[in-house]
């Protein structure tokens, strides 16, 4: 009852007597979120290059949690030849190219092949490696499988984006492709018996599957050969030359030969201070707790910035037809009625079109804020209604002006019946930070899928992550049914 009172007397108090200071947070909270660190792509003294940092052995973390691998190596001989700080960014292969042409970086190291299709969108350099598309089996199916023809009518997986997608759609499409978002799903999907085979780099899959152990075998000779180059966005040929001179100077030097065989050699796999499985059990903890950290710092930003724009806009749709009512719900009814990972897509991306470059983090407390925002004022106005009209009535005529009625009477009520609605919407919004990941966000699940690409356990670190959600939300939610069943003690059963 005391938090009910407090907290909105606090929230509308103002010298003018209006709801000022709400909506002055509201803004000043989307401002700060606006005026946060921004990822520069285009600052002269240094490279920001992008990769997935789930690649083994291209690029992922080693047993200290720190990126390595042939591509990481690669972008550090680039930026040395270059003589400018060098920044990875680790993002998702499915979003790494719009990323690029929305300028949140200036290239991609992750071992991208050359096509004529991106050629359309991006401008190379000189090819760094030259590898080849590997179809790899079941080590069981000594003769059964012994080439990609053998696979009519059968499973076959690839990660989503990748060339090798493209090559089987259009070259097999009387195999059923199947895509993932790393290969360590389609590793899970082989040992569960879902897939019949996959296609990756010939590099990658003999070294990943030697590394984890795992029971397959290449089938058949290359399916084609690929020529992995750096893209960078359209209009920069200064820069696409100058990494080009890098490269054949790394050439020259032997630096790129030296990398081959330190990541490709024949004891690459075996070499224990390069092997992928040895990430400590605490380097693992502390990254699971580091990205844990950044969830929660989302979710509360996000939750206090929508809550601040949820009421007036509660407000708003409790009242009588006007412009602005029609305004509101038609913004609420358009973010309720879209999938959030659009929302975020369309915030990360979309904002430099207008000439914002905004952070991943602060894309993702903007794109939250403002979905939770239209969830939660509709719990607003649902708590809004289920006061009695006369009890409005009764206020105004002991000569309390409306904002008084409103402070005193109306909205202590209103936010005492609408608590367990608004703690069960904050729980939807803690979860939803999962997607975030997508942009390149380092939150917990992003962190998790790190370790997965090292570990290839996924049953076991997508468990814990859920505990740690789980262990976080559930006194939320006995929270949210304990202050409901105090609600219907009080006479509010039927609201």
């Amino acid at each position: 009852m005391l938090i009910a009172k407090f907290l909105p007397s606090r929230i509308f108090s103002s010298q003018a007597g209006k709801p000022s200071v709400l909506i002055g947070a509201a803004i000043f909270c989307l401002l700060f979120s606006f005026l946060a660190p921004r990822a520069q792509a285009s600052d002269p003294e240094q490279l920001t290059v992008a990769l997935t940092g789930k690649y083994p052995p291209f690029s992922f973390y080693d047993q200290n949690g720190e990126l390595t691998g042939f591509d990481v190596d690669v972008s550090r001989g680039v930026a040395r030849e270059l003589g400018v700080e060098l920044k990875i960014v680790a993002t998702e292969w499915d979003g790494i190219l719009a990323g690029l042409l929305a300028g949140k970086f200036d290239a991609i190291i992750g071992s991208m092949a050359i096509t004529a299709e991106r050629e359309k969108q991006v401008d190379f350099s000189r090819p760094y490696y030259v590898s080849g598309a590997q179809l790899f089996v079941n080590a069981e199916n000594d003769t059964e499988i012994a080439s990609i023809n053998d696979l009519d009518g059968r499973r076959v997986g690839a990660v989503l984006g990748e060339t090798f997608e493209h090559y089987l759609t259009e070259k097999h499409p009387e195999i059923e492709t199947v895509t993932y978002k790393s290969t360590v799903d389609i590793y899970q999907d082989m040992l569960n018996g879902r897939l019949d085979g996959f296609v990756t780099d010939r590099l990658v899959g003999g070294y990943q599957i030697k590394s984890a152990e795992m029971p397959f075998r290449p089938a058949g000779p290359l399916l084609y050969r690929e020529q992995m180059g750096i893209p960078l966005a359209q209009g920069h040929p200064v820069l696409l030359a100058r990494i080009n001179k890098a490269l054949e100077a790394l050439d020259n030097s032997g630096f790129m030969a030296d990398l081959q065989r330190k990541w490709f050699g024949p004891a690459a796999a075996d070499n224990g201070a390069v092997r992928s499985g040895e990430m400590s059990n605490r380097t693992m903890a502390l990254m699971l707790l580091k990205g844990f950290g950044v969830t929660i710092g989302i979710a509360f930003l996000s939750l206090l910035c929508g809550f601040l724009l949820a009421v007036p806009a509660g407000v708003v749709l409790n009242g009588k037809s006007s412009p602005l009512l029609l305004i509101v719900r038609t913004m609420v009814d358009f973010v309720r009625g879209t999938p959030v990972l659009i929302q975020l897509f369309f915030v990360y991306f979309g904002a430099p079109q207008i000439g914002l470059t905004i952070s991943p983090v602060t894309s993702a407390i903007i794109t939250l804020s403002i979905n939770g925002a239209a969830y939660m004022a509709e719990v607003v106005r649902s708590g809004l209604m289920a006061v009695v009209p006369g009890q409005k009535l009764a206020a105004r005529a002991l000569g309390l002006s409306p904002f008084q009625v409103f402070r005193f009477v109306v909205w202590p009520q209103a936010f005492r019946i609408a608590i367990p609605a608004l703690v069960n919407s904050s729980v939807a919004l803690l979860k939803d930070t999962a997607l975030v990941s997508v942009i390149s966000v380092a939150e917990v699940v992003r962190q998790a899928q790190s370790i997965i690409s090292v570990t290839y356990n996924p049953m076991k670190f997508y468990f814990i992550v859920a505990l740690m959600f789980f262990v976080f939300t559930y006194p939320l939610m006995k929270f949210a049914g304990r202050w409901e069943k105090a609600l219907k003690k009080r006479g509010y059963a039927d609201d």
